[in-house]
């Protein structure tokens, strides 16, 4: 008689594999999710910061600056001042004769943006790509905004002068509703609403929805230097506002050292109670008076003013990302649990119901043991008449439920006079690859059991059928 080793002892009953069903339900969407994260991370990569000094510099050579554009400003014949500062861009557009550029509205103090309001008639401003936050919190006068992905080519569809003679431009990136007529009357409405002009007291703003048409690497492609040159050369002078920080809000001052500085905007001065000719702008709340509006109060700068100066809105995460992302993750969710709903197992007790019909047990036998066939399940079908066997087994012997595989085999051997490996092979050996060698191991499974259960110590049945390790 030969022996083999002797495995590690675990319990009697062989544990079952883990069901990776669940995998079906949770990588699909998981993969979905993370493929948009990784799209909206490598697109917000590429995107350029207004924060970074490079963006729409008249100064930078970089594909995101604007020295090309500025050049083209120059040659015609249009003086280009550059501004590092609000206050000093609105002091010098308040000269009247030039236009205003801005290029980075969302880092703009909304005060500043306010005064473009008061700017004498002379004077033209051109605002690139304001967002939500800046059109809100400057009182432009636009209602909504909608932003592509990227900029889009679109013929200019009106008779303004500078998109007209432009022609077809990528500027169709942010586009802009209608506007509120209290805050502005509009002037002409061009690229399928993402360039809009209009009028605001005397002054001209014009709205382009793309930076694409004044940055370095895209002014040459379409008609993008012809409406951007077309925009800053109405006027003798280009005031430049080359703006990459956020600002504190404006402050108020009465020093009489500065009388002989360049006159501020009337806004920027302050209010004379007495004098009814200048009455408060609700725009603008003075210090030390309560606002008539809903605006914040209170400028820096005044003996009268409030202890508390006015506070910026928090910016909240979710703005950062565009509004299609949330959308995008609802449906996700939402599909998950459609899906989980859909492949889920019924909830709840099951239910107890008459049969129609009363089925013979041998034909409940049959048709399982087709299904079986008919998937091929060689080691499942064993597995099922194996975990019977050691069930019967362990009670005949009356051995402990959860009893070790090596005792199991010890004491089924002494009771049946088989050998312990003919034992091991038979009750805890590999799935058979062929319905023969099934059919061999549940033959040899059940002379087992009926040694066991017949078969007194000292007498050793034949197996149904050799097997590799067992005496021959």
């Amino acid at each position: 008689m030969t022996t083999t080793a002797t495995r590690p002892a675990t319990t009697g009953r062989p544990k079952k594999p883990r069901d990776w069903r669940w995998l079906r339900l949770v990588v699909p969407p998981a993969a979905v999710l993370l493929l948009v994260l990784v799209g909206m991370l490598v697109y917000q990569a590429g995107e350029p910061s207004d924060d970074d000094p490079a963006f729409l510099s008249p100064t930078s050579r970089a594909g995101i600056g604007s020295a090309d554009l500025a050049e083209r400003v120059r040659r015609a014949g249009v003086e280009v001042a550059v501004e590092r500062k609000s206050s000093d861009a609105l002091v010098a557009a308040s000269a009247g004769n030039a236009t205003l550029l801005i290029t980075t509205p969302q880092l703009m103090q909304k005060y500043y943006l306010r005064m473009l309001k008061v700017l004498p008639s002379s004077t033209r401003v051109v605002i690139v790509e304001p967002n939500a936050s800046a059109i809100v919190d400057g009182l432009l006068p636009m209602r909504g905004t909608s932003r592509n992905y990227i900029a889009k080519t679109a013929a200019p569809g009106c008779s303004y002068a500078p998109a007209a003679k432009a022609g077809t431009a990528a500027v169709v990136r942010t586009r802009y509703g209608s506007l509120d007529e209290d805050l502005g009357r509009e002037v002409a409405r061009c690229y399928a609403d993402s360039l809009v002009v209009y009028e605001r007291a005397a002054v001209t703003v014009t709205v382009v929805g793309s930076a694409d048409v004044f940055r370095n690497d895209r002014i040459g492609e379409h008609g993008n230097a012809a409406l951007a040159t077309g925009l800053l050369t109405a006027a003798p002078r280009l005031i430049w506002l080359d703006l990459h920080r956020r600002e504190p809000p404006p402050g108020i001052t009465n020093d009489p050292a500065l009388a002989g500085a360049p006159g501020a905007p009337p806004s920027l001065r302050p209010v004379d109670p007495s004098n009814s000719a200048d009455p408060a702008d609700r725009d603008f709340p003075q210090p030390g008076r309560r606002a008539t509006g809903n605006q914040p109060t209170g400028q820096a700068g005044s003996k009268n003013e409030d202890p508390k100066p006015p506070q910026e809105p928090p910016n909240p995460l979710w703005s950062a990302f565009p509004p299609w992302t949330y959308v995008a993750t609802a449906l996700v969710v939402l599909g998950v649990v459609a899906l989980a709903v859909a492949m889920a197992r019924r909830l709840g007790a099951p239910v107890v119901e008459p049969l129609p019909v009363v089925v013979r047990s041998s034909e409940t036998a049959i048709g399982r043991g087709r299904l079986y066939q008919r998937a091929k399940a060689r080691a499942e079908s064993l597995q099922v008449l194996r975990d019977a066997a050691v069930v019967r087994l362990i009670r005949l012997l009356r051995l402990a439920p959860d009893v070790e595989r090596p005792v199991l085999v010890a004491a089924v051997a002494a009771s049946s006079a088989w050998p312990p490996p003919a034992v091991e092979h038979t009750l805890f050996g590999p799935p058979p690859d062929t319905d023969d060698e099934l059919v061999n191991a549940a033959l040899r499974l059940e002379q087992l059991v009926n040694a066991v259960t017949t078969e007194q110590p000292g007498t050793q049945p034949a197996p149904a059928a050799p097997f590799e390790g067992e005496p021959r």
